[in-house]
């Protein structure tokens, strides 16, 4: 079997899940190439990605901001199209039926990786990336079924922004969606989904790989503590700081709270944590591999991982 996966971001810290199924498939005999709408950032990422030579095997479709550059990388393209597939080339340059996506030559670069290329499943991750494989599936008339995994964001923020019917289309041409829990096939279901074709496998680890250790405390050993995530407001970081101000104000006991991650809410992280008084008791990481990371889940007594409905509706 011949697999595309469909990504936004690739690799990305924060979706090391995919990395672990593109690397299982592989073990399972199953032929995987990775089409990415934007290239990743190397930096922390499992080294699955370096085992399994992922790089090699991944195709970017991003267009450059450059417009030099972009007319420098568009040409070549414009001749691969123009001699394997004249009609998609025409279709891929209508502007009045895409509009800006094919004024700004984005559908060029969407489209020239998936010539000569034949896939029996195409495995789109996130509602909005499935969309824009639509368009690239109707410019080049692509054979082979459709697989989406729903994962967070795109049901939740995605359709309170832009309404239930963003999905409509997807709902008929993908063969299956896959969602996380009973509670995400509840929502979708009342989405309009249709429940047959629904899914739930909940993203999961590799047991195997976390050691089991048991877990002491010392007389006189702070309590270690370890939460880890990106800096978005649906992953709780605020109200754990808060939770830990609590605690800190009851107890004698000492702790410690070790925070692994990064992201756009950093500052007004480090800004709360100055203002609930915590820098004793709270230790920024920063990013870590996922191999790092079990390892030190070793050092640790408890782990901790708060999550919310963000303000937009986004959430898991």
């Amino acid at each position: 079997m011949k697999v595309a996966f469909v990504i936004g971001s690739f690799p990305a810290i924060s979706e090391t899940f995919i990395i672990n199924q593109v690397a299982d498939l592989y073990d399972q005999g199953v032929e995987v190439e990775i089409f990415s709408f934007r290239r990743g950032n190397h930096e922390n990422i499992s080294q699955r990605f370096f085992d399994y030579q992922m790089a090699q095997r991944t195709h970017y479709l991003d267009m450059p901001e450059n417009i030099f550059r972009r007319f420098f990388l568009f040409w070549p393209k414009v001749v691969h199209l123009l001699i394997k597939n004249p009609g998609a080339l025409f279709k891929a340059l209508n502007f009045f039926k895409y509009g800006r996506n094919a004024f700004s030559l984005k559908l060029v670069f969407w489209a020239e990786p998936f010539l000569d290329k034949k896939f029996d499943l195409y495995h789109c991750h996130f509602g909005p990336i499935a969309n824009k494989f639509l368009i690239v599936k109707e410019i080049l008339r692509l054979q082979g079924k459709i697989i989406t995994s729903l994962l967070g964001y795109d049901v939740s923020s995605v359709i309170k922004e832009k309404g239930v019917k963003v999905y409509d289309r997807l709902k008929r041409e993908s063969s299956s969606f896959i969602v996380m829990s009973n509670n995400m096939k509840e929502r979708v279901i009342a989405y309009g989904f249709d429940e047959k074709k629904l899914k739930i496998l909940p993203i999961s680890i590799d047991v195997d790989s976390y050691p089991f250790k048991e877990r002491t405390l010392d007389s006189g050993e702070p309590v270690q503590l370890v939460s880890v995530g990106r800096f978005v407001e649906k992953k709780g970081f605020d109200d754990l700081l808060r939770a830990l101000a609590i605690v800190k104000e009851k107890t004698k006991k000492k702790f410690v709270c070790n925070i692994i991650g990064g992201g756009r809410l950093e500052s007004e992280l480090l800004a709360l944590t100055d203002k609930l008084n915590l820098h004793d008791v709270v230790l920024y990481k920063g990013f870590m591999k996922l191999e790092e990371i079990i390892q030190y889940f070793l050092k640790v007594h408890l782990y901790l991982q708060p999550s919310k409905t963000a303000t937009d509706g986004d959430m898991e």
